[in-house]
This record gives C-alpha cells, sequence and structure tokens, in this order.
C-alpha cells in the first residue's frame, strides 16, 4: 500500500478513534444509522465550519463505516431476511 504521510496518519487516526468509539458504544446496534447521521454532520461540517472540524467528521465518517463493515448492524438482519439478503453477520469481512 502506498499511501502519503497525510493518508497514513488519517488512517492512524481512525484506528484511534475506532479503538475509542466501541470502548463506548461495544454495540453495533443501529450502526447504519450511525453512519448516515455522521455523514451528515461531515455535510454541515464542509458547508460551515473548520478544516479541523471537517477533518474529525471525516474520521467519525471513515470509523462508523468501518464499523459497518466489520460488524454490520443486527438491526437490519429481519429486514435482509425478509429480502432473501444473507445476514451481515460479525466477521464475515475479515479477508485482508
Amino acid at each position: 500500500m502506498n499511501l502519503s504521510k497525510r493518508g497514513m496518519a488519517f488512517l492512524i487516526e481512525v484506528s484511534h478513534e475506532h479503538e475509542r468509539a466501541v470502548g463506548l458504544f461495544p454495540s453495533s446496534e443501529a450502526s447504519m444509522c450511525a453512519l448516515t447521521e455522521e455523514v451528515g454532520e461531515l455535510a454541515k461540517a464542509m458547508l460551515e465550519e473548520s478544516p479541523e472540524r471537517i477533518r474529525r467528521e471525516a474520521i467519525q465518517v471513515a470509523v462508523m463505516a468501518m464499523r459497518v463493515a466489520i460488524e454490520g448492524d443486527p438491526t437490519l438482519n429481519d429486514y435482509r431476511e425478509r429480502v432473501g439478503a444473507v445476514a451481515h453477520a460479525p466477521g464475515m469481512t475479515d479477508e485482508v
């Protein structure tokens, strides 16, 4: 992987924030809603806030996107079953 120093620094911040977020909110329930909320906050920051605030919100979006990819959102499993989609169980996307 060939990332710039800025890109690597961003991913390190995402990793630290992911660790903190999982500690504060261990359940992945409603993670898709949380991701959507964070995207809205990033959009608002892009329009009205400082570059530092934009970066913080972008980190939050990245963390929630990571959680959705890794942990799924069990609150959506009933719906996914009704439409014939496989439940997104934790660990399904652990390939590296």
